[in-house]
Formats: structure tokens, sequence, C-alpha cells
């Protein structure tokens, strides 16, 4: 699970892409190019963001990221009635996308530069999302009142599941913080970790049996708070 704190921050771009695009869903898959010599893992055995599926696979590379961006340039080239068949975002530095969208599917691939003068980044392929039918995120976890499950990536490995979530309301620090110490206290959950860092967020970690919650809590510069859960539920104890 810890690869999802890695890129949990790029897959919600992608997602943001996704959720503004529409369409029939197509049954046909289109091919992902890759450049010759790239090195590739996969994230998860299966992934969900924001409800969709999502197949994430990390690669590295011993050509620059120019030359992966080069790459998808010349591939994708142009779309339909000469449109260019791709878009490049320039995101928090070190990273770059580029992404088209083909058969109603999305491909991106988020690049950055080695110290070594290689690349590394991430490749996604997910369905786009039907208009009418918004993804249910956030189910089972408690939420105070007024508050809006953002971002939600879904995983199973090798002996575990879980989701990270990013959440927001227009609470302080301090009531999120004491509605969840109560909801965890109540349902008999212990606490290995419950305090405030620096007086600009709250870190607590919760267990029961066989899963696991982080939470970090964040204030907002326009005012609220973000948190960011991390829920692990292992096979065995």
């Amino acid at each position: 699970m810890s690869n999802f704190s890695n890129v949990f921050k790029q897959l919600s771009v992608v997602l943001l892409i996704s959720l503004v695009a529409s369409g029939t869903v197509l049954a046909r898959t289109p091919e992902f190019p890759l450049p010759d010599d790239i090195r590739i893992s996969h994230l998860g055995d299966s992934m969900r963001v924001n409800g969709n599926d999502v197949n994430v696979r990390l690669f590295s590379s011993d050509d620059s990221a120019q030359d992966i961006l080069d790459f998808y340039r010349e591939q994708w080239g142009e779309g339909a009635s000469h449109d260019p068949g791709f878009t490049q975002t320039n995101l928090q530095e070190p990273w770059t996308m580029i992404s088209r969208i083909e058969d109603n599917y999305l491909m991106t691939v988020q690049v950055q530069p080695t110290s070594s003068g290689g690349s590394k980044g991430i490749l996604g392929l997910s369905r786009l999302p039907e208009r009418n039918r918004p993804p249910k995120l956030g189910e089972g976890f408690p939420v105070m009142g007024d508050s809006q499950v953002l971002n939600e990536v879904a995983s199973k490995d090798v002996g575990q599941s879980g989701r990270t979530m990013l959440l927001g309301n227009k609470h302080d620090i301090g009531t999120n913080a004491a509605f969840y110490r109560n909801r965890y206290r109540d349902g008999g959950w212990a606490f290995d970790i419950d305090r405030t860092v620096g007086g600009i967020m709250h870190v607590m970690a919760v267990r029961k049996g066989r899963q696991r919650v982080n939470m970090v809590i964040t204030e907002v510069s326009k005012g609220g708070s973000h948190i960011v859960v991390n829920e692990v539920t292992h096979d065995i104890l």
C-alpha cells in the first residue's frame, strides 16, 4: 500500500480528466504503445479510481523524459479532422503528463527525469465514465456532515486490500479530530497515534483486528480541512 502514497496525487490528475469526459463505453480496448527497452512493473493486482477500473503500471527507462514525450507525440500524432491526438500538461515539477482519449478510453503517461539522465513514471489506462452515472465514493467510511469525498483510489494486492481517500469539509482540524477520535474509540479501535503536529495538521493511526486506518487532517487556505485517509485490510493478522 505504500505505493499509493507515492502516486496518489498523480492519479488524481488522471481522475479529473476522466470525470469531465463522457460518452458511450465501447468494448474495444486500445493498444497502449510502449517505447523500446522500457521497464514495466504493475502497481497492484487491481485498482479502482473513483469507482472506475484503472490499469496502472510504473515504468523506468534509460531514455530521457523528453525522449519519452517525443515518442508519444509521434505515436499519437493527429486525431480526427487533424486535431491534436494528445494533450500535454505540465504538472507540479518535475512531472509532465501526456494523454490521449481513444475509443472512450483515457491513456496517460506521467514522466519525470531521473538523476542518471533517464526517466521514470506512470502509465494509466481507464474507461471514461458514463455521464449520468456518477460514482459513489467513500462507501462505509464515517464522515461528518457537509463532508465530501473528493478522490478515492482502491486496490487489492497480494495479502491485503485497501483504499486511499481525500475528503474535504468546512470544519476545523480540532473538530475533525474529535469526531474521528470518538467514532473509533466508541467502535473499539486501538490508537497508535493521535497528535497534532505544529498546529497545522493532526495525525491519527488506529487498528482493529486485520484493519488499519491512517489519517492526516490539514487546514485549507480558504477555511475548513482536507483529510487524507489510508485504509488497509490484511488477509491475515
